[in-house]
């Protein structure tokens, strides 16, 4: 198998790992694999958050070689020039990304930024998902230092 080879089977097999088991952070990525996080960031209004099918459905209209990198926040106007509440660091989806797994993390969030900032009532605020699309690449040669 040549180089290029296993290259183009790392970046297949990472479509089977990307927040499946567990959330996949942008943070957390190895530093060989290069991220290009260039372009507009496009916004999603979430009426209800509790039900995995929401996630089923836009999990499966999502490219499906494609991968993309999703920031969840609380609004209390829909005015990204305006304060808002991040609930949770980048994390990265795919079409192959568990919906409950995701469903479950967000609730989570939800519920502790609940907690930590004692909101009494969520109906006055909305949830928002900023996400693009990114463009992974691994080096495709060993740097020395």
């Amino acid at each position: 198998m040549t180089f290029e080879q296993k290259i183009q089977q790392l970046k297949t097999k990472m479509f089977d790992v990307i927040s499946i088991k567990e959330i996949t952070f942008l943070k957390d990525l190895d530093t060989r694999i290069s991220i290009n996080k260039n372009g507009k960031f496009y916004y999603h209004k979430f009426l209800e958050t509790n039900s995995s099918n929401i996630w089923r459905f836009l999990l499966f209209r999502l490219d499906k070689i494609k991968i993309y990198t999703i920031i969840p926040f609380i609004s209390a106007n829909n005015k990204t020039d305006e304060p808002y509440i991040i609930l949770s660091q980048q994390f990265l989806i795919s079409a192959k990304s568990d919906p409950i797994l995701i469903s479950k993390y967000i609730n989570n969030k939800i519920s502790d930024t609940i907690n930590l900032y004692n909101i009494h009532n969520l109906n006055d605020f909305n949830i928002i998902f900023k996400f693009k699309q990114v463009e992974i690449s691994f080096e495709e040669f060993n740097k020395f230092v």
